[in-house]
């Protein structure tokens, strides 16, 4: 049994669960760090201890955030006060690896919302304005405008904001230097949450050409994403070990939709899928009869299943993907499915379409969730994960079917169905995070409104949404987790 240790990028599910999810489709064992010294939502996790657990536990393969073994998690590396020096130290324990090591790290955000939940206190206040001060200094940086009033940002939160990015940009471009040398085999930059005008996307482009010109002894990818990014990698591993290269061919039921730019990303979406695929282990081809990735296309409108849903399903593109997905399988081909239409949801006109026929509970992976970049990479992974265990006889299909029910259950059932009704049932504003206090009766609303909507659907037949598995893991109703079972 191949053995995998993660250091995931925080302890959401996304980031600490679906990769052992995953993992288990190919019948691999997946390690993490002790619970007690993992992050806790703004409580930064014990970077120290998780560098002297990670330099103490071997492994085959070893996936890690370079944020948690550097700061603690994702959060702490925004928020947190740690010279560089300090989280060099930690990263540090790489150099000491068996295995091959494959790294995450991402350029930080700058959010457009007056929100401080994940970012520094001043954010609270001026979140917008920050995120317009970015934006006009790349744009005077790319293409010559005016600088941006300085006077638009309070002196302390503007100071604060670029003087955390440039230790972090640095940082980064240690994190190449790993690559350089062959420390880490692999290393992936995400590009968090940003946008086409803003300084992290001016921060990615740098780092890009550096990588390009220190022709590395590992393979340097970037591409829109962070928190798939540890599932990406851990298919990577499973490839690697089954010693395959999986041929993947991308195909859209819209081609043009693949020259899209999605909600949060600064590229084509096509652009970022082909990374993926590399990230996850695979080439990208065309034509052949092998896997295909079939892509449902960012819509137009703006709209997003977290705090600005539709006002009505355009069913017209829905059925054209769940055409393509039905006739690419019905020819004998390997399909996963990554739904990029909408950000924070999967499209319930294309899940119904898929669920009718028992199309969905066909795919080799499908994803639909946050950001185009998360979907992908989810959906890729779960494809290679599902060709590795096939190519080394470990397959293991309950764990495969755990996972596409676990999927559905938490894109569609609950983010484009559930959330928006329970959040107007107690009140919420979709525009900001919530607070859901220990103990209220809201992870029983929502594993109501799921299990009808699962009951509704059947997506995977034999299985259910588990009782009294609904948690809130930061006591915010954004994300859920949840349990999928098998019926009795």
């Amino acid at each position: 049994m191949m053995r995998i240790v993660l250091v995931p990028l925080d302890d959401r599910p996304a980031c600490a669960r679906l990769p052992q999810l995953v993992a288990a489709v190919a019948g691999a064992r997946m390690s993490l760090p002790p619970r007690p010294v993992l992050p806790d939502y703004r409580q930064p996790g014990d970077a120290a201890s998780i560098a002297r657990w990670l330099a103490n536990t071997p492994a085959d393969a070893t996936v890690v955030s370079l944020e948690t073994l550097g700061f603690g998690g994702l959060i702490a590396s925004r928020i947190g006060r740690e010279h560089a020096r300090d989280v060099l130290g930690r990263w540090s324990v790489l150099s000491g690896r068996t295995g091959r090591t494959h790294a995450a790290t991402v350029v930080q955000r700058t959010p457009d919302a007056d929100d401080a939940a994940e970012e520094p206190a001043y954010w609270a206040e001026h979140g917008r304005a920050l995120h317009a001060y970015s934006a006009q200094l790349h744009r005077a940086l790319r293409d010559g405008t005016p600088q941006p009033d300085r006077d638009a940002v309070p002196a302390e939160a503007r100071r604060d904001f670029l003087r955390r990015r440039h230790r972090n940009h640095l940082l980064n471009q240690h994190a190449l230097a790993m690559a350089a040398d062959g420390t880490v085999a692999t290393l992936v930059i995400g590009a968090d949450d940003t946008a086409a005008d803003a300084v992290g996307s001016a921060e990615w482009h740098w780092l890009q050409t550096w990588a390009r010109w220190l022709e590395p002894d590992g393979q340097v990818l970037s591409h829109p994403g962070a928190d798939e990014i540890g599932t990406a990698l851990t298919a990577r591993a499973l490839a690697q070990h089954a010693r395959i290269t999986p041929q993947i061919e991308v195909t859209c039921a819209d081609p043009a939709g693949l020259a899209r730019t999605a909600a949060y990303e600064p590229v084509p979406v096509g652009q970022g899928v082909a990374s993926q695929i590399t990230a996850a282990g695979g080439v990208v081809t065309t034509g052949g009869t092998g896997p295909v990735l079939v892509v449902h296309a960012p819509q137009p409108g703006g709209h997003d299943w977290a705090v600005a849903p539709p006002p009505a399903a355009d069913r017209s593109a829905a059925e054209a993907t769940a055409a393509l997905v039905g006739r690419l399988i019905t020819a004998g081909r390997t399909v996963a499915l990554a739904d990029c239409a909408h950000p924070n949801g999967a499209d319930p006109a294309l899940l119904e379409l898929l669920c009718a026929d028992g199309t969905l509970s066909r795919l080799a992976g499908f994803a639909g969730w946050n950001t185009a970049g998360n979907s992908i990479g989810t959906a890729v992974a779960h494809l290679v994960a599902v060709l590795a265990g096939k190519a080394t006889g470990t397959f293991d299909s309950t764990a495969h079917q755990r996972l596409l029910a676990h999927r559905v259950a938490e894109d569609h059932c609950y983010m484009s169905h559930a959330r928006a009704r329970v959040r107007a049932q107690i009140g919420a504003d979709p525009t900001r995070h919530d607070h859901i206090p220990a103990g209220t009766d809201v992870p029983a609303r929502i594993e109501h409104a799921v299990t009808e909507r699962w009951q509704q659907l059947d997506p995977v037949p034999g299985w259910r949404v588990r009782t009294g598995s609904v948690t809130l893991p930061w006591q915010r109703t954004f994300e859920i987790d949840l349990d999928v079972e098998k019926d009795r």
